[in-house]
């Protein structure tokens, strides 16, 4: 055998860094790629920085394995530098994204972090099954792409730099370009670019047919190629770089052309949210309107319209949910609730105000194209509903869900009982408000008061309810004040409604919100809806409702005649006010709104303004932030530190292994404390679906049970479920949270097992029964 020389050494060393700077370009290029899929933020900068470690390990381990050209380190130099990434990855994947909050770095690494982990992969797969690209980069959502991103590099360095063949090394990064080509159909020009160059390089720098054998040939006894090899070598690694770009596109293009009749799980993981239309429930201020889908989400038409050949006008806007609870930038779904199972003969509605109005009820055929949720849309009157499957009704919310999602095709219909609504009946309403603090709840902030001084001048000349909401609603549609705008400004303060009153450009988020916090702070209970306009007529009869018409709206209570539509947003998105809503159309003269000017300051703001409207905390934080605001410098230790970062790893690991496999921790947090809840209630034969989300984990449970015994849990059992899944969404998505005590959660834990235990106790004999319902 014999012995490299010192060039021979220094080529190596050259080629071995050469190789991972350009397999590390080629991933961290191919990582952009999925910024078509997943919106802007720093995310970009967390997973090019991992990346960057990664690199320097797999380099630093190949380049010390070059210096000892003994046999054995030959044979391992190609396994042990992927294998050492491998441990940093996993160490590094659990520091950043297995910490209680989402910032930060938390070193001390445990079963917990691990669980966190996997509870957020979970959750980042649910996000990336419900939701349209682009979307917004959420931590769980962060730990997938990062997640995936290394795995891609330690599979394209292993076959570049350990095994040698560069050829092979765009194969991994496919994993990369397939999700946004299946579905955007694209990916930046400048990602392709940049990718194929460093696999075009990484060929030439490293083509094996060149290679001198060391245990055969000297360096000094090698004889330079004649022109025609040298040729021939750069027309094979020409052609095997296009043969790789190739393979790219024409894989894309196929999956994309294709994504409804190839789908195998792992397409359908990242597939499943292509052409499919689902509102968002975590309505943001502050973000930009995105590109919505231009698919067809739902059709329908009028039965008897289509018997008499006659033609009607459109049902006006469909609602899918509404939301009460916002914390001063979100709003947010509270705890899922299930009421009576729907019964085609009754009218669903809150209760009986304003049923039994003048207007003929009318039948409208739904069916559904793209749409999929676990509601139904229905219109803002009441209605009964035929439709397939179990549905219930909640009628705090007026939403009708089900345990299962729909499906395209479906088809139901509802006949709607319009109210009496006219300006002089919502004049004169009478009774008393709901006894719900929430419809009156204005988060805190430093212009709260400001707000309500506005809202207080706006209305200062109506006398009632319904003059002082017409008021509010004439002042957001006035051209003159406010713009319709997708692009929403950078806010100045702590408070989005006031920024937006202030910057006067948005889009329905923002006018909805703001009417609804203005009518709040003068004491009318409101709320804010979320559902469809009513679509475009396609024939006489037909309507189609595209992600395009997706809209919110405010809805303020009025005693006598429950929830009644506003509409603040200009009308070149959202179209003409509702009849009772026009003060044109409304004589009896509803007062034009006061033109207070410019929206006051602070000096400026009146002190003799009433208010008599009740001054309440602010809402619970539950937004979901992107939890991916670490700046650079947080990781420059993992830099310095990498080859230590490998010693820590191996020793992290066989803890974390060992620990596992002993007792529960003494002090559990949140996470461990449902990883424990999910093993024990999977004894008692109660499981769910990996899909299902964790408000409906409550329903599932119960209906297991249920479905079981024909008896419900007990009170207790089902609040203290609901409380420890409200606990645990609040962990991996609020942006500020309190945990709970460690005594809280054993407390919660113990409820749920033994309430569960007792009411399956003394069931009949088992048989087989239905399964954990997928939800979504």
């Amino acid at each position: 055998m014999t012995t490299p020389t010192v060039s021979t050494r220094r080529a190596d060393l050259s080629r071995t860094t050469a190789t991972t700077v350009l397999v590390l370009v080629a991933t961290v290029a191919s990582f952009h790629a999925l910024t078509v899929l997943i919106g802007p933020g720093p995310w970009t900068r967390t997973g090019s920085s991992f990346l960057l470690v990664l690199g320097l390990v797999t380099w630093a381990t190949r380049a010390l394995l070059e210096t000892r050209p003994s046999a054995s380190v030959a044979r391992a130099r190609s396994l042990v530098p992927t294998l050492a990434g491998l441990l940093v990855g996993v160490w590094g994947l659990l520091a950043l994204f297995g910490g209680v909050t989402s910032r930060g770095i938390d070193l001390a690494i445990s079963s917990a972090s691990l669980d966190r982990v996997l509870a957020r992969f979970a959750a980042g797969r649910q996000l990336i099954a419900t939701e349209t690209s682009p979307i917004e980069p959420s931590f769980p959502l962060v730990l997938i792409a990062v997640g995936g991103a290394a795995l891609v590099f330690l599979l394209t360095d292993l076959i570049a730099g350990g095994l040698r063949l560069p050829a092979a090394a765009g194969l991994p990064l496919l994993a990369l370009w397939i999700p946004p080509l299946v579905i955007e159909g694209s990916v930046p020009p400048v990602v392709f670019v940049v990718t194929v160059t460093a696999l075009l390089l990484l060929v030439a720098v490293d083509n094996p047919h060149r290679a001198v054998r060391r245990t055969t040939t000297s360096a000094s006894s090698v004889r330079p190629p004649d022109r025609a090899t040298r040729a021939l070598r750069a027309s094979t690694t020409l052609a095997a770089t296009l043969a790789i770009a190739l393979v790219a596109l024409v894989a894309g293009s196929a999956a994309g052309a294709l994504p409804q009749i190839v789908r195998s799980p792992w397409t359908a993981f990242f597939t499943s949210a292509g052409p499919t239309v689902r509102l968002a429930s975590d309505l943001d201020m502050e973000s930009n309107l995105k590109a919505r889908s231009e698919e067809v989400a739902l059709t329908y038409e009028f039965p008897e319209d289509r018997a008499n050949d006659t033609s009607s006008t459109d049902v006006g806007p469909l609602r899918m949910f509404t939301l009460t609870g916002f914390d001063g930038r979100n709003w947010r779904r509270g705890d899922t609730r299930q009421g009576p199972q729907v019964e085609e003969s009754n009218i669903l509605w809150p209760d009986d105000a304003g049923i039994g109005g003048v207007g003929e009820p009318r039948q409208v055929d739904v069916t559904l194209r793209t749409l999929r949720d676990e509601r139904l849309v229905l219109p803002t009157e009441p209605r009964t509903i035929t439709a397939p499957g179990e549905w219930f009704y909640d009628d705090a919310r007026d939403e009708v869900t089900g345990n299962e999602a729909t499906e395209p095709g479906m088809e139901y219909s509802f006949v709607v009982h319009p109210r009496d609504l006219t300006a002089q009946a919502l004049r004169t309403s009478e009774g008393g408000d709901l006894d719900d603090p929430n419809l009156l709840e204005v988060p805190a902030s430093s212009h709260q008061e400001d707000i309500r001084a506005l809202a207080t001048e706006i209305t200062a000349d109506t006398s009632n309810r319904y003059d002082a909401a017409v008021a509010l609603q004439s002042y957001f549609r006035d051209g003159s004040r406010f713009t319709y705008s997708t692009e929403v400004p950078d806010g100045q303060t702590d408070d989005t409604v006031w920024n937006f009153l202030q910057d006067r450009q948005g889009y329905c988020v923002q006018f909805a919100t703001s009417m609804t916090m203005m009518a709040r702070s003068i004491g009318i209970p409101a709320r804010m809806a979320v559902g469809f306009l009513p679509g475009e007529r396609t024939t006489d009869n037909l309507f189609e409702v595209t992600g395009k018409d997706s809209h919110a709206w405010p809805e303020l209570y009025f005693p006598g005649q429950g929830w009644v539509r506003f509409e603040p947003t200009p009308a070149v998105q959202a179209g003409p006010v509702p009849s009772w809503a026009d003060p044109l159309l409304a004589s009896n003269n509803a007062p034009a709104p006061a033109d207070p000017g410019d929206v006051p300051t602070n000096a400026a703001t009146p002190n003799a303004l009433s208010t008599t409207a009740p001054t309440t905390g602010p809402v619970p934080d539950v937004s979901g932030g992107t939890g991916t605001a670490q700046d650079g410098g947080q990781r420059t230790w993992i830099i310095g530190g990498s080859v230590l970062v490998v010693l820590l790893v191996l020793s992290g690991l066989a803890w974390l292994i060992a620990r596992r496999r002993t007792a529960p921790d003494p002090t559990p947090d949140v996470e461990s404390t449902w990883a424990e809840l999910t093993e024990q209630l999977a004894d008692l034969d109660i499981r769910w679906s990996s899909s299902a989300t964790l408000r409906n984990v409550p329903a599932l449970v119960v209906a297991q049970v249920v479905a079981r015994t024909g008896r419900q849990l007990p009170v207790a059992t089902t609040d203290a479920l609901v409380t420890l899944t409200s606990a645990v969404e609040a962990q991996r998505y609020a942006r500020t949270w309190q945990p709970p005590a460690p005594e809280t959660l054993a407390s919660l834990l113990e409820q749920v097992v033994s309430g569960v235990r007792e009411g399956l106790s003394d069931r009949p004999a088992h048989v087989d029964g239905p399964s954990a319902l997928p939800v979504g």
